[in-house]
């Protein structure tokens, strides 16, 4: 019988190594305040009850990853990812290239 079991090597890191991943972990600590407040900018963009928060509701629940999205709708990533959050509004004709990039289809509300 074949144990395709993971086996685990450890060993000790040397100086270097211990001193790199202190330095990572310094600069994971100091970004991560900064990503937990876009990360929450985006949710509550995302929550918004207008057509940009629809628009951005579909942004995230579509299978296209962000970069094929904003390369569909010819903006950069940045400008996606700020509309995302609320820092930056869009022009009228980048949320319709965004619409079709989703293939969403507007529907007049009774």
């Amino acid at each position: 019988m074949n144990d395709n079991k993971a086996k685990r090597i450890t060993r000790e890191l040397t100086p270097e190594e211990q001193a790199r991943i202190k330095q990572n972990r310094d600069l994971i600590a100091k970004e991560l305040p900064d990503l937990i407040a876009r990360d929450q900018m985006r949710k509550e963009a995302q929550d918004e009850p207008t057509l940009s928060g629809e628009l951005r509701r579909a942004i995230h629940s579509s299978n296209l990853s962000l970069d094929a999205i904003a390369s569909h709708a010819l903006i950069t990533p940045l400008m996606l990812d700020e509309f995302l959050t609320g820092e930056r509004t869009l022009r009228s004709d980048v949320m319709d290239r965004l619409a079709i990039a989703l293939a969403l289809h507007m529907q007049r509300a009774t």
